[in-house]
């Protein structure tokens, strides 16, 4: 399945080496601005980045946890050169919500992180709604599974969904950029290649 998405004409791979903390895109073109979000920051931070990145024309969602990297070189690069991922995705909001295109999920199984990114992105973006609680977060969007790439570095990471309003360009995306260039950066001092 991945292979396939891969050897498809006009799916591209990105991927750049730079220190121990990683943000990637796994469907990039697919869900609007999240390879641009993840790339943003990562060069800001100076941190590793992986994206996968559709043309216009394709709309094949694959799920996170078949992403193999025994079938991507690159994928398996980024893979071992990291210790934290934040995985950046998007979708339409919680249904249930009083504003779904403003209320964002952040799963993985680095609570701690997750925790920490949610204060942050609460204080920066206060009118969106960031819910960290794993019980609240449906369950296809957790990010829990053994094979999605977000949980197979040493110390985890976090499946951050992001909703349409902050994924556009304008003062929310910047800000937005900012703060997870500011967490990568915080967030390499917990890498084996800090200090």
């Amino acid at each position: 399945m991945f292979d396939g998405l891969l050897a498809t004409n006009g799916v591209e791979e990105r991927f750049a080496a730079r220190s121990r903390f990683g943000l990637c895109a796994l469907h990039g073109g697919l869900e609007q601005g999240t390879a641009e979000i993840a790339e943003a920051a990562a060069a800001r931070a100076g941190a590793s980045f992986y994206a996968v990145v559709q043309p216009d024309d394709l709309r094949w969602h694959i799920p996170s946890h078949r992403y193999d990297p025994a079938v991507s070189d690159e994928l398996r690069a980024f893979l071992e050169s990291i210790d934290i991922v934040i995985s950046v995705h998007g979708f339409g909001g919680v249904r249930d919500a009083d504003d779904r295109w403003t209320t964002a999920l952040l799963g993985g199984t680095n609570r701690e992180l997750a925790s920490e990114l949610g204060a942050t992105l609460t204080r920066v973006l206060p009118t969106y709604r960031w819910i960290g609680d794993l019980d609240v977060i449906p369950r296809h969007l957790r990010g829990l599974h053994p094979a999605n790439p977000v949980n197979l570095v040493p110390q985890g990471g976090v499946q951050l969904e992001l909703p349409p309003r902050v994924r556009r360009p304008g003062r929310d995306y910047d800000a937005l950029v900012n703060a997870l260039a500011a967490a990568a950066a915080d967030g390499r001092r917990r890498c084996s290649d800090a200090g």
